[in-house]
């Protein structure tokens, strides 16, 4: 972890501390700062904050330091209670996953360790997800494909919420260590017999920060697609947990 990182983080601990004194029970890091995968300047730094209880008043408590915040990189924090987590497991595995899979206790309770998603609960969520992010890129693609820039920043976008996506179903396939680099999930996909030369290819452009040339971009959407539209058919073959 960068030195920056940690100070921000250290800054924004306390910050919360001291807003919320005992009502606070938790602040976890989770998603890419958690992880070998952040860029400082570009990865945002994402915090889930476990209260008591989620009122209007308690959320109002922070608001004022929002913008220092977000000029930091630190997104709006997620507040959740125990009763809202405990009720939300099974409607949202994959977010809970992903946060189990990369994540720093801040302060306060580990409650994500012995957090447990039901694998079925999991698959269907998945499947639902990328069939409906699949529609949005076909949707987005009929209104960017005109220009070549939009069409790039589109396949850029997309890629991070596929890769949640991606590692949920690499654990619905048992594997025993989930993969936490792209390139590691790319890997998995690959020995499933899923190809993945557009996405790594998209993936390459986003950390060089440059774009194809223009008359290869449409054939490279192209390509994208047809790979997630497998991923989609291969998640709708898997039997139910």
């Amino acid at each position: 972890m960068s030195q920056n990182l940690d100070q921000t983080l250290n800054q924004f601990t306390e910050s919360i501390k001291q807003t919320y004194g005992e009502t606070l029970l938790a602040i976890i890091l989770y998603g890419s700062a958690a992880s070998n995968e952040f860029v400082e300047g570009r990865s945002n730094i994402n915090c889930l904050v476990l209260l008591k209880e989620v009122t209007p008043d308690q959320l109002k408590k922070c608001s004022p330091q929002l913008s220092n915040w977000h000029k930091q990189g630190i997104r709006t924090p997620l507040f959740v209670d125990t009763a809202y987590v405990q009720s939300a497991i099974d409607v949202f595995p994959i977010e809970f996953l992903d946060m189990k899979q990369r994540y720093r206790v801040l302060h306060g309770q580990d409650f994500l360790k012995d957090l447990e998603l039901k694998l079925d609960h999991l698959r269907f969520q998945c499947e639902q997800e990328l069939k409906g992010k699949m529609l949005r890129l076909r949707q987005l693609y009929l209104e960017t494909s005109q220009t070549e820039d939009r069409l790039v920043a589109l396949l850029v976008k997309s890629t991070s919420s596929f890769l949640v996506l991606f590692r949920a179903l690499l654990s619905l396939q048992g594997t025993t260590a989930i993969p936490d680099s792209t390139d590691e999930i790319l890997v998995g996909l690959t020995r499933l017999g899923l190809g993945m030369e557009a996405f790594r290819e998209v993936r390459e452009i986003q950390q060089r920060q440059t774009a194809p040339n223009p008359s290869e971009i449409d054939a490279l959407f192209r390509r994208y697609l047809l790979e997630i539209e497998a991923v989609v058919r291969f998640v709708d073959k898997m039997p139910s947990a």
